[in-house]
């Protein structure tokens, strides 16, 4: 083969090792710009700097390897390849950490959801296989659209034939299921799979996981509501945020679309003034549920049938809209916090607490009080308190006030420790640890250009605040103030705690969220008393209401009343009452009432008629009646 012939065959090979190198290089640029331009709002200039430079760059090195240089041409080549090789590299790489970042983003909006739902029995019942299930009361939802409730049980149901030899008793609420299973009025009942963190808080089921057992489950996976799957609102402006915990022992939320709606917190934020507001809404706040038809409960109870009915019922108590939601699970800011490398937080009281996984012995959490870093564990634990557990840990770690609010305020502190470790973060090792630590337990109607338009945010922030002590952000927290009281429930028939919020504490958190909404105009404070000498505390917006809590009249428990008293109180309530006398032998339960037909502690506005029959006990003694003989013998003699 000749000489020329050979050089042939090398540029031949050198043509298509050069094309190679291009068709990678223009792929991997090409892969870069699509990944950059997901970018929307986050430096849109620099982008389109950087998309312009990549494009020039690739065009200066193709024409440079084309080059004709007969002066070491080979040697040259070589070191174009080699760069070309370096950029090629760099592009993949870039490219790869930003579709990473986006990814997780991506996933913080669930596209779906997952629905479950548990045939369950108490545990005394020694039926174990579905398929020995024969005539029984079964306990299912009575909506047919609800998957959770009806569509996933009738599959059960169908496929095992359970209506064959069996009845289907329809409900509209779970609760009200649970209490007829443990009264066996029903022998079994289909529940969300989560149904015992959802109901283990009620006094009532404290020890639902042990007095019930699980038959057989299902599960389904579909498409989230519209109206939780993306929102329009713009973080430029003042904006709304629902925070939504769900209490569970495993990791994961897609399977929480039932949940215990023990921790609400709605907060307002506003860009322009970097000024947030935080509302904890007690579990027991006496509301009403929208998709309960709009009756007063728990508001706790709404979180059984999904975030849309949380959400919409926290809109029409405040009457303000919730742009965006994020469901978390607690299990999540363990690893949240521990990737933050801990939060500071000053701890109000010493305690004790489960751990993640709700074990006590040698897992429990003790946190000493005072101002120190906390890790997963310690924070999710503060988070997590609300009883004193003197019996578990003794008294040097049960003092202080534990209550629902006390736990919402922890959550406060937490979430303030969190935002203020952020400005603390300077490496994208750091920031792939937290969207590791949070995508898998978050879920949120914020869409990607949503959640990536808060770089703004964070950067002006950033900006104005790193280099500085303190709260990055200025936050007034909001206290709903309120008082206790046990109403009769009438889903349930079981009388329940609740809350009722004070109208005027109601009202100035609400104002107070309008005006950092930009709804509402302040109005200016021209004075405030202080005592030198003394610690100023900021006040806490709702605490202190200008008007007491009015509470709902209820029925009385007549059986404590008597009869004079009773139909003074019908008289003042605008009762009737109907009278049922019973007769007894018992001379000492002679007035006694023994039975009313309005269950006691029930509302009187809800009672329709207002007319009540209560039953009353009459005397009557079993002796014979003495008698007075005046008849006449006929053989007196009457004559004179």
């Amino acid at each position: 083969m000749s000489t020329r012939e050979n050089t042939k065959k090398r540029n031949k090979r050198s043509i298509k090792i050069d094309i190679i190198f291009i068709i990678l290089s223009l792929l991997a640029s090409i892969f870069l710009i699509y990944e950059l331009l997901k970018l929307k709002k986050i430096e849109t200039v620099l982008r389109m700097i950087v998309i312009a430079i990549i494009t020039l760059i690739n065009l200066i090195m193709i024409i440079n390897l084309f080059k004709r240089n007969r002066k070491k041409k080979r040697i040259k080549k070589g070191i174009k390849r080699f760069f070309l090789l370096i950029l090629i590299i760099i592009y993949i790489v870039l490219g790869a950490n930003i579709h990473y970042v986006i990814s997780k983003i991506d996933n913080m909006n669930k596209k779906t959801v997952t629905l479950t739902t548990s045939l369950v029995t108490l545990s005394t019942n020694k039926v174990g296989n579905v398929n020995d299930i024969y005539k029984s009361k079964i306990g299912i939802g009575s909506d047919k659209t609800d998957t959770e409730a009806y569509v996933l049980p009738m599959e059960i149901v169908n496929k095992y034939n359970l209506d064959k030899n069996n009845e289907l008793v329809p409900y509209d609420d779970y609760l009200t299921m649970i209490n007829d299973l443990y009264n066996n009025k029903v022998d079994y009942v289909f529940l969300p799979s989560g149904y015992v963190t959802m109901y283990n808080s009620i006094e009532e089921f404290e020890d639902i996981e042990d007095d019930t057992k699980v038959i057989i489950s299902s599960l389904k996976e579909e498409k989230k509501d519209d109206e939780l799957r993306a929102s329009s609102a713009d973080v430029s402006k003042p904006f709304t945020i629902l925070l939504m915990g769900v209490d569970s022992s495993s990791d994961g939320i897609k399977n929480a679309n039932s949940f215990n709606g023990d921790s609400i917190m709605m907060i307002t934020f506003n860009p322009t003034t970097l000024n947030v507001t935080m509302l904890s809404i007690p579990r027991d706040t006496y509301v009403p549920v929208t998709c309960m038809n709009n009756v007063d409960n728990k508001i706790t109870h709404a979180a059984s049938h999904g975030a849309s009915c949380v959400i919409s019922t926290v809109e029409k108590f405040t009457g303000i809209k919730i742009d965006y939601y994020a469901k978390i699970n607690f299990k999540g800011l363990v690893d949240l916090v521990d990737a933050l490398g801990g939060v500071e937080v000053d701890v109000p009281y010493s305690f004790c607490e489960q751990d993640s996984k709700r074990k006590w012995g040698k897992s429990t959490i003790y946190v000493k009080k005072g101002k120190q870093t906390l890790n997963g564990e310690q924070a999710l634990a503060l988070s997590r308190n609300r009883k004193n557990n003197a019996k578990k840990c003794g008294e040097e770690y049960s003092q202080g006030t534990r209550n629902d609010f006390i736990r919402g305020q922890n959550q406060q502190l937490v979430i303030q420790g969190i935002i203020n470790k952020a400005k603390k973060i300077n490496s994208i090792g750091e920031v792939y640890d937290i969207l590791d630590s949070i995508f898998n337990n978050l879920d949120t109607n914020m869409s990607r250009d949503t959640i990536l338009s808060f770089y703004n945010v964070a950067k002006d922030i950033m900006t104005t605040k790193k280099d500085k002590d303190g709260d990055i952000v200025s936050i007034q927290k909001l206290y709903l103030a309120g008082a206790n009281q046990i109403i009769f429930d009438e889903r349930s028939s079981l009388e329940l705690y609740n809350y009722i919020p004070n109208q005027s504490s109601k009202k100035a958190i609400i104002d107070a969220m309008k005006i950092n909404l930009g709804l509402m105009k302040e109005t200016t404070q021209t004075s405030f008393s202080y005592k030198l000498g003394e610690n100023y505390e900021t006040n806490v917006i709702g605490k202190n209401p200008t008007t007491s809590t009015t509470l709902y009249t209820l029925v009385p428990d007549f059986t404590t009343y008597t009869k004079a008293s009773a139909e003074s109180w019908a008289n003042q309530n605008g009762f009737t009452i109907i009278w049922n006398e019973v007769q007894v032998s018992n001379k000492s339960s002679d007035g006694k009432i023994t039975k009313q037909s309005y269950h006691r502690k029930k509302r009187v506005d809800l009672c329709n008629p207002k007319t009540i029959t209560l039953t009353i006990n009459v005397y009557k003694s079993t002796e014979p009646a003495e008698t007075t003989d005046d008849s006449t013998d006929d053989n007196t003699d009457n004559t004179p």
